[in-house]
């Protein structure tokens, strides 16, 4: 589900006419790190995030539980997610 969502994402930013190429070539790292620091997260931990993300019934609380555990479990992973949300926000996107 993840990888799915990684190259959709990858599929929109080539295909965009609205981004500069160095904007699109920050993004495209970007989603390649985040691919590879996805591969040593345990299957639990991604099941959880995607759940969050998809604003399923977790409570609040369970929700930043699981993604204070997910960032200090994998700091890397969180900081190439901040890094490339960063680089979104920084693009109006």
């Amino acid at each position: 589900m993840v990888e799915d969502r990684i190259r959709n994402i990858e599929a929109r930013v080539r295909e965009s006419t609205n981004l500069p190429a160095p904007a699109k070539a920050e993004l495209l790292d970007l989603l390649g790190e985040l691919r590879w620091e996805l591969q040593g997260v345990e299957s639990e931990h991604l099941k959880k995030a995607e759940d969050i993300a998809g604003g399923s019934e977790a409570g609040h609380r369970e929700s930043i539980e699981a993604l204070t555990t997910l960032e200090a479990t994998h700091p890397r992973l969180a900081a190439v997610a901040n890094r490339l949300a960063l680089a979104l926000a920084n693009m109006g996107i």
